[in-house]
């Protein structure tokens, strides 16, 4: 277990990186924030240049984080507490000089016997601890994507 918490950015880092002001123009933190998401493995959504942001395809995972692809017919079969889970990924104007990007998570969880999944909030105390995680994973892959671009 040490091992795995070794290979992952330690507190500290994920603050900087959530907390970091860049000095580029939006678009181009946009661009570099697509950029890392799409290497971390996500497609590319619904981009909406007018509010500098862009939403991943969603994705369904298990209750535990296990990923529940799409099988021959593109059907996903799920279970009771799955997730689907995308990510709104916003560049945020600090001032004319300098934004921020933030991550952050869009999830409906399906309850068997429910007409439709609910939606978790990024607070939400049912929201599964892996989706915190992925989220600061993004996050920590745009950081390091936008890091030349750092304000002083």
């Amino acid at each position: 277990m040490l091992a795995l918490a070794a290979c992952g950015p330690s507190a500290a880092e994920l603050r900087t990186a959530k907390t970091a002001t860049y000095t580029a123009d939006s678009m181009k933190l946009l661009k570099l924030a697509s950029e890392a998401a799409q290497n971390e493995h996500y497609k590319i959504g619904e981009v909406d240049a007018a509010d500098d942001s862009f939403m991943t395809v969603p994705i369904f995972y298990g209750p535990e984080g296990d990923l529940q692809s799409a099988g021959s017919e593109g059907v996903v079969h799920i279970s009771d507490r799955s997730v689907r889970v995308s990510f709104i990924v916003k560049v945020i104007e600090i001032d004319s000089r300098q934004a921020m990007i933030a991550v952050t998570p869009k999830t409906f969880q399906v309850i068997t016997g429910s007409p439709k999944p609910r939606e978790l909030a990024p607070d939400d105390p049912n929201l599964p601890p892996f989706v915190r995680g992925r989220a600061d994973a993004l996050a920590m892959a745009i950081y390091n994507y936008a890091r030349p671009y750092l304000a002083k």
